[in-house]
């Protein structure tokens, strides 16, 4: 019967109900589900739909001002500059040609702009970027120069440029380039100032939404405040940075050397007046510097670290003074030669020679490596307490830790604990001397600044003022006592009176200083000195740490020449061309003429006062024996007017 065609379904009515009571109960459905919508949820569905259909929106803030420590300076800043464009595959050969003498005659071109422009118009690309910073005057020039039709494809485009426009005391760089770093093309800060503070340098942009109200109407809510770029005051004197920038590199070039660096510091506030290092670089021309020797963008004053040698006994003489054993009237015997480890070991004076007994003081201005080793040694009751006296005068100061200063990319220096590794007598006699322990310049620095301050050892810093606000002096404890920081002062001054190369090579009269050198060889690995390793015989790194003022330290400079060939070198005697004693005298007489420092009777002993400076700000605890002291603590202080 299914099979039949006159078959007739007698159930179609039943189905058709069924179906029809689905659809309208459907149909109810969807009426009601529109109701919620219009009636119920009509705002919120407005807001989600207007909340998908926003866009958002941002206003990049301009880059905040770097400036010197007068605030009359502007080290670096951002200004509107032009990029060159061309379109290159538009240009006949014959239109390159006549484009470059166009440019190179209207725009005066250095060589290594001309070499870019030259590289830029013969690029086989849709379009090339012929230089990227062109000034006011340079981009009317070009105008001028499209109007008259001599430049065909070429066009100006109007950009956001980091400048540095102070020159550099040395040839081709800018000023204080290791301090300031640069921005690079993304607009990032790389080095220095610049990368330490880039957050609050660059700020923030704003951010707004397009929202679509109810009303259909779209109107912009901000999402996030702008934040405008801080200005910077750094505490850099622009004219000595000059003047010292020029010292160092007519340092270098004199020696030889393979880098010069120096440090002025305010030991009291941590103020760092002047850092310089050469070879420096033109922070403007960062690319071409990147291509040819990204090397130069490392600051040796902060980061580069190196054996300091006899500058060390300072802090020796520190940990001595501090046993009560010693003054520096104490007598202590000279010798020629110290046996150690049982007549394994022994180290012995650069002269090879002794100098009989000899009061501490004396043997500090003549630097006998033996005495020093006498004092490291007599530090305790055996050679690991002893050691770990020495170990813990160390810490005190700094040393295997970062100073805390404001620039980036600053290292810890190298320090061995004795806990992990114990001392020798060997070990613990060179560390007396400045053998087996690595430090930066400005970690000598800030160490010397807290001896001769009367003990507190004062974060270094380059930024004084934050738009105008200035910024608090940081302290880190107390490393010393007033009295042990009195002798030190005291010690010190005998270079120049007790030996005469010093007291005609360093000496500054009419003004108190004082100071201490200190030679160190270079151990070279395999791969540096022909296959065998061992001390290189023909190179040494030379360091000055001293300080000058009216009648009492009030600038710490500290001087480093690296891997120098001395022009005399034999036993007891290695000279230079300029010795780091001589260059600390010519930059402290460079700051006494720049800062109108009126000459005074040098005096010496307890209790010497400048009336540059009252106090070092008083910490509040000892510097905690751990490896870069503690915490760093703020600490309100008078300042100098």
């Amino acid at each position: 019967m299914s099979g039949d065609p006159r078959a007739v379904r007698t159930d179609r009515a039943g189905r058709g109900l069924v179906i029809g009571i689905a659809l309208v109960l459907a149909g109810v459905l969807c009426l009601g589900r529109l109701a919620q919508w219009q009636l119920i949820d009509r705002d919120r569905l407005l807001d989600v739909s207007g909340s998908r259909l926003s866009l958002s929106q941002s206003a990049e803030p301009l880059r905040g001002t770097i400036m010197d420590r007068t605030g009359s300076v502007v080290l670096a800043a951002t200004v509107m500059r032009y990029q060159l464009i061309a379109e290159t595959s538009a240009l006949t050969d014959v239109e390159r040609s006549a484009i470059e003498s166009t440019l190179l005659e209207v725009l005066a071109l250095d060589d290594i702009d001309a070499t870019r422009l030259r590289a830029g118009l013969a690029a086989r690309r849709a379009w090339s970027l012929l230089l990227p910073a062109l000034d006011e005057p340079a981009a009317e020039a070009v105008r001028a120069a499209s109007s008259a039709g001599l430049l065909p494809g070429i066009s100006l485009r109007e950009v956001r440029t980091r400048v540095y426009p102070q020159p550099g005391g040395a040839s081709g760089t800018s000023l204080a380039s290791h301090i300031l770093g640069f921005v690079n093309g993304a607009g990032i800060g790389q080095y220095g100032v610049e990368e330490y503070y880039n957050d609050q340098l660059g700020g923030s942009a704003q951010v707004t939404r397009l929202e679509r109200a109810g009303d259909g109407i779209e109107r912009p809510v901000i999402v996030s405040e702008a934040r405008e770029g801080v200005d910077l005051q750094l505490s850099i004197d622009a004219g000595l940075q000059t003047l010292v920038e020029q010292e160092a590199a007519a340092a270098g070039v004199a020696n030889q050397a393979e880098s010069v660096s120096v440090v002025i510091m305010d030991p009291y506030s941590g103020d760092i007046l002047s850092s310089a290092s050469w070879p420096s670089y033109d922070a403007n021309r960062y690319g071409v510097v990147a291509a040819r020797d990204p090397s130069r963008f490392i600051d040796p004053a902060i980061s580069s670290v190196y054996e300091p040698g006899s500058v060390m006994k300072a802090i020796t003489s520190v940990a001595g003074l501090e046993s009560g054993s010693y003054s520096p009237s104490t007598i202590i015997a000279d010798q020629s030669v110290l046996k150690l480890d049982r007549g394994v070991n022994e180290v012995r004076n650069a002269d090879r020679r002794s100098k009989g007994q000899l009061t501490l003081a004396a043997a500090f201005a003549h630097s006998r490596n033996i005495v020093f080793s006498k004092i490291a040694l007599s530090l305790g009751g055996s050679t690991s307490e002893a050691s770990q006296s020495l170990y813990g005068t160390w810490l005190k100061f700094g040393f295997g830790g970062k100073t805390g200063i404001d620039l980036a990319s600053e290292s810890q220096g190298l320090v061995n604990s004795p806990d992990q590794q114990r001392w020798s007598e060997l070990d613990l006699a060179n560390a007396s001397f400045g053998q087996g322990i690595g430090t930066t310049l400005i970690q000598l620095a800030t160490a010397y600044s807290a001896m001769l301050n009367g003990g507190v050892l004062v974060r270094p810093r380059v930024v004084q003022a934050v738009n105008g606000v200035e910024q608090p002096i940081i302290t880190r404890g107390r490393a010393t006592t007033p009295r042990v920081s009195s002798q030190i002062v005291e010690m010190s001054t005998g270079l120049t009176k007790l030996v005469p190369i010093y007291y005609r090579l360093a000496n500054i009269p009419n003004y108190a200083s004082g100071g201490k050198s200190g030679t160190a060889q270079i151990w070279l690995n395999k791969a540096l000195n022909g296959g065998e390793a061992g001390w290189d015989k023909r190179h040494y790194n030379f360091s000055y740490v001293g300080w000058i003022g009216q009648t009492a330290p009030e600038y710490v400079i500290a001087v480093s020449l690296r891997r120098v060939p001395p022009v005399v070198n034999r036993v007891g005697t290695i000279l230079n061309n300029i010795e780091s004693y001589e260059l600390f005298r010519r930059v402290a007489e460079d700051l006494t003429v720049l800062f109108k420092m009126a000459p005074a009777a040098p005096s010496s002993g307890r209790g010497m006062t400048s009336p540059a400076h009252r106090r070092a700000p008083e910490p509040s605890a000892l510097v905690g024996l751990s490896v870069g002291g503690d915490p760093l603590r703020v600490e309100r202080a008078t300042r100098r007017t």
